[in-house]
């Protein structure tokens, strides 16, 4: 099973297509672990004031239908957003980390 990485944010912004291309270019590097997915905010709106979604884009993980924890390294948060650091370098290893974090959860 792979987790669900899904970037919220409006397509326009230009964080969000940096964000957008740094998904893209670790996808396949990441095939195995998740499947990345882009959401404009203007279609779900109701998204926006559920979550509280407030920054140019969202980064957010689902595994098995649930969103899940983000393990960066240093520490575990609920979503990535613009403040984060984001580098292909960077989330291909959030991704890595993530994963196998969840993975070793279930199967214990």
């Amino acid at each position: 099973e792979r987790m669900v990485v899904i970037r919220w944010g409006y397509d326009e912004d230009p964080l969000c297509q940096e964000a957008d291309r740094i998904m893209e270019a670790i996808e396949n590097e990441c095939i195995n672990m998740a499947v990345f997915c882009t959401v404009d905010l203007k279609e779900v709106p109701d998204f926006i004031v559920e979550h509280k979604l407030y920054d140019p884009y969202t980064i957010m993980f689902f595994y098995k239908r649930k969103p899940r924890n983000i393990f960066t390294g240093t520490s575990t948060e609920k979503y990535l957003d613009a403040l984060f650091p984001l580098s292909e370098k960077a989330l291909a290893r959030v991704v890595e980390e993530t994963y196998k974090n969840l993975v070793s959860k279930s199967t214990r």
